[in-house]
């Protein structure tokens, strides 16, 4: 449906209803894009940026960005996101796949498609359960996926795409797209090739930031650019039944700080347990008691930056070395929110195997580095860039011996 598909720039109508009734909720800066890093130090670098304008959706509850940047800009060749070097990542990639192959007895052989597979990462535990697998990614990390024998189309995933791989494989039992269904400004593209591609008893499940997540852990640095849409559960109904697409299940899953799980089917299902739960739980928050849900968020959001801002100067002032820890896209939205730079911090430390080794944090001179030098040169304090997986990370590097305290930013700063 073209009402589905959007031109850059800023909208004036919900991404899923089309209401115009759209209400400000926070407006975070003209930020850089989150995977866009820069080659130089700040002084020799030409970033650009957009508005983050966060607003809400009076009929249909989407919480949504109402400006959109050109996807190729987004998504560009040398995107650098791997999610298969996270251990932490991969094992929820697993779980998802062990999952979704017993409860919808899925079959050797059975085709599956993920939309912006990335490297292959959750297609390869799918592979090693004997079906047939394709992935479809725009960036150049669709050559990684395919070095490794995960079959791969490099494109963004549309109708004609979809058409493609009938011709060549058949329909699809089973789509998946994990942390991209909020993504597309082509949501209409998108939802066409699915119900063409779908086969009769098909399933679609995807994974995505839930907007009761968001608001609870105050995770305002999931809106980037990328992010375009942060779902509820009655948004995303209403979206399914445009395309004669039956939303029956849905529950919350740990990934990325707190996500939706969702199944569609073509034939009729009923709706689950958990998912009926959910909407009376959305339908008291953001139908309601609107007001006072998105007022508590936003006053959550200002205390945050100025606690930490606050934190931070007190350090420094004790002339305490600060680094900051991961450098996943959502770290770029609170370093810019919250001002931070080399000022505050002195690098970034990330993994070995990340792409993003060398480059700077756009608009700053912090540069980042593996996180090899964290035991070489020990940092008093670490700033958690990656603070929803706080407990992985501090226990890795406390089993390495790392004496360094750390700073979890998000939902209240707090010292561990």
């Amino acid at each position: 449906m073209q009402q589905h598909n959007f031109k850059s720039g800023k909208i004036d109508r919900c991404q899923v209803c089309g209401s115009k009734k759209l209400i400000d909720v926070i407006y975070l800066g003209e930020q850089p894009l989150a995977n866009t890093l820069s080659t130089k130090i700040k002084n020799n670098a030409r970033v650009q940026k957009f508005p983050i304008n966060v607003v809400r959706c009076e009929e249909c509850t989407l919480l949504q960005l109402d400006y959109i940047v050109d996807q190729n800009k987004v998504y560009h060749p040398d995107y650098p996101y791997l999610p298969g070097i996270t251990k932490t990542v991969d094992e929820e990639q697993k779980e998802l796949s062990d999952y979704l192959f017993k409860e919808l007895n899925l079959k050797k052989n059975n085709l599956v498609l993920d939309i912006g597979s990335n490297d292959g990462s959750l297609l390869k535990h799918f592979k090693e359960k004997g079906l047939n697998v394709i992935g479809v990614e725009p960036t150049n990390i669709a050559k990684i996926a395919n070095k490794n024998e995960i079959y791969t189309i490099q494109s963004f995933f549309n109708e004609e795409v979809a058409n493609q791989v009938i011709k060549e494989k058949g329909k699809i039992k089973l789509i998946t797209s994990t942390n991209v269904f909020a993504h597309m400004s082509t949501l209409g593209d998108v939802m066409d090739g699915i119900v063409k591609l779908l086969d009769d008893d098909g399933y679609f499940c995807f994974e995505n930031h839930y907007i009761m997540e968001i608001l609870e852990k105050v995770q305002y640095d999931t809106f980037y650019h990328e992010h375009l849409r942060t779902y509820s559960l009655i948004s995303l109904k209403k979206l399914f039944d445009l395309y004669n697409l039956n939303l029956f299940h849905a529950q919350k899953v740990s990934r990325y700080g707190g996500s939706i799980r969702c199944i569609v089917s073509k034939k009729k299902i009923d709706q689950t347990k958990s998912l009926k739960e959910l909407l009376e739980i959305e339908k008291k928050y953001l139908v309601d008691n609107c007001k006072d849900t998105y007022d508590n968020f936003v006053n959550s959001i200002k205390k945050s930056k100025d606690d930490l801002i606050k934190i931070l100067k007190e350090l420094k002032l004790k002339n305490m070395k600060i680094i900051g820890k991961s450098c996943p896209a959502r770290a770029i939205v609170l370093i810019t929110y919250c001002d931070l730079d080399e000022s505050y911090l002195e690098y970034i430390a990330e993994q070995p195997t990340s792409l993003k080794l060398n480059y700077y944090i756009p608009d700053t001179n912090l540069k980042i580095i593996s996180d090899n030098k964290l035991l070489e040169n020990t940092p008093d304090y670490i700033l958690l860039l990656a603070w929803h997986l706080t407990e992985p990370i501090i226990k890795k590097w406390k089993d390495r011996g790392l004496k360094s305290k750390f700073i979890k930013p998000l939902p209240t700063v707090k010292i561990i």
